[in-house]
């Protein structure tokens, strides 16, 4: 069923269970209100009994018929004469006066007497009135109450309010769910997978609850994955492309260095600066081979840790021990405050390999020198690496660690200079630092140059 048709009769359903509801409580409202009409002018009409008996036969046939009446009717009753004295009082000549009229019953009286309209007071179960009334000799206010039976507030509407309530949360609610089963959840799960995805989790697919479905939300599901087979068949192709073709270069590249050699002893110094200019090109072809092929192993999952227990700062010791000697001959320095010893759990090849990548890199953009700090925490030791470079746009901040990319300020830079770079240095040191289970990011300094953050955890 389409998406369409879904939204169409759960909104159809909604309105035709609103429409019920609504009349079953618009039933009940009438039906409270017929019955609390029917008890209110009941003791309204009593009024006119009470003055007619009390002005013809006197206060005594008013009291029975009171007390008759109003017991029947689980009510109270009074009649007040203009002066506002209770007609009670004239049965009880030489006994106990009768008690005060209840509080809410003399504000209805007052209301009643400035007004002179009939005063109403509705609190089911509790009905009363206060009435005007004008008799033969002079002028009455009938006050009267009753109460509703449990079985009349049954037939009511007023204590059925709290389960009105729950009926209209519970069809809130029931609507509330089947709209989120029906589109948010499959949205999330289409925004979740999207989201892996862009971060290149290429294994990611949208569930398969969302791409059984038969409507739009099914069809996009199946779209996602579709392309998520695509991009990563496109990507893994590519991947072993550039393997393949990285082997097949190693031969001829093989078959270039000894037709150089025999080039030399024929040529017998006549071109050595030709022939050394292509020996250095060949060395350059050779290291970005092997640096191909190491980012395809980290690509495919083919790099084996030989994890053991390594001192750190030892092993930084020896990696700007040789990374000082590089930076002298360009002149510039390397400044190392190695802090804190600690031990961490690691392969010795690929860490030392990342921290030599990141230094190297530091050393050939710095003007004048690279200040490398190791902070150790309970948990994990963070290794700062800053150049005094002229740092790296904001927005090229993310790329760094791609493969391949490289700053145009850097390629015209390394052109000037005849260095090589090619891109993958910092690439491969990202790899191997996450598969030691550390990071590694990039910031601009605040006084200027590129600094590298990497944190690894450790056993002290």
């Amino acid at each position: 069923m389409r998406l369409f048709w879904k939204v169409f009769l759960l909104l159809l359903c909604t309105l035709l269970i609103t429409a019920a509801i609504s009349n079953w409580l618009g039933e009940k409202w009438r039906g409270e209100n017929q019955l609390i009409e029917s008890r209110l002018t009941q003791i309204s009409s009593m009024g006119e009994t009470a003055v007619s008996l009390f002005e013809a036969e006197g206060a005594a046939s008013y009291q029975r018929w009171l007390r008759h009446d109003m017991r029947s009717r689980h009510g109270f009753g009074a009649l007040i004469n203009s002066d506002g004295v209770d007609i009670r009082v004239f049965t009880r000549s030489g006994r106990r006066p009768p008690r005060p009229l209840p509080e809410h019953l003399t504000v209805l009286i007052d209301q009643a007497q400035t007004t002179h309209h009939q005063i109403t007071l509705i609190e089911p179960p509790r009905l009363a009135l206060a009435l005007p009334l004008q008799g033969n000799n002079g002028n009455y206010v009938w006050v009267a109450s009753t109460m509703l039976s449990p079985d009349e507030m049954r037939q009511t509407g007023s204590n059925m309010k709290l389960i009105q309530l729950l009926i209209a949360l519970f069809t809130i609610t029931a609507v509330s769910m089947l709209l989120t089963r029906m589109l948010t959840r499959p949205i999330r799960s289409l925004q979740t997978t999207s989201e892996q995805l862009g971060h290149g989790e290429l294994n990611a697919r949208v569930e398969a609850s969302v791409t059984k479905r038969n409507d739009e939300l099914g069809d996009l599901a199946l779209t996602i994955n579709q392309m998520a087979d695509r991009l990563d068949a496109l990507i893994n192709s590519h991947k072993q492309l550039l393997r393949d073709i990285s082997h097949e270069l190693r031969s001829p590249l093989a078959r270039l260095e000894v037709a150089l050699e025999l080039a030399r002893n024929e040529a017998g110094g006549k071109a050595d600066a030709e022939l050394d200019r292509i020996g250095l090109e060949a060395d350059r072809i050779n290291q970005l081979i092997g640096e191909v092929l190491t980012l395809a192993r980290f690509e495919q999952g083919g790099v084996n840790l030989e994890v053991e227990a390594l001192q750190l700062d030892e092993v930084l010791d020896e990696i700007i021990a040789d990374a000082c000697f590089e930076a002298r001959t360009a002149g510039k320095e390397v400044n190392w405050d190695k802090g804190q010893a600690c031990s961490i759990q690691a392969d010795h090849l690929w860490i030392a390999r990342a921290f030599d990548n990141v230094i190297r890199n530091a050393i050939r953009y710095t003007e004048n020198s690279v200040d490398i700090a190791m902070h150790v925490s309970s948990q994990s030791a963070t290794i700062l690496i800053r150049d005094h470079g002229p740092g790296v746009p904001e927005t090229a901040l993310p790329q760094l660690f791609e493969p391949f990319f490289r700053v145009s300020d850097a390629r015209e830079r390394d052109k000037q200079t005849n260095s090589s770079g090619y891109g993958l240095g910092l690439a491969i040191a990202s790899r191997a630092i996450a598969l030691q289970h550390g990071t590694i990011h990039a910031t601009n300094h605040p006084e200027g140059g590129l600094q590298i953050e990497i944190e690894l955890p450790f056993s002290c």
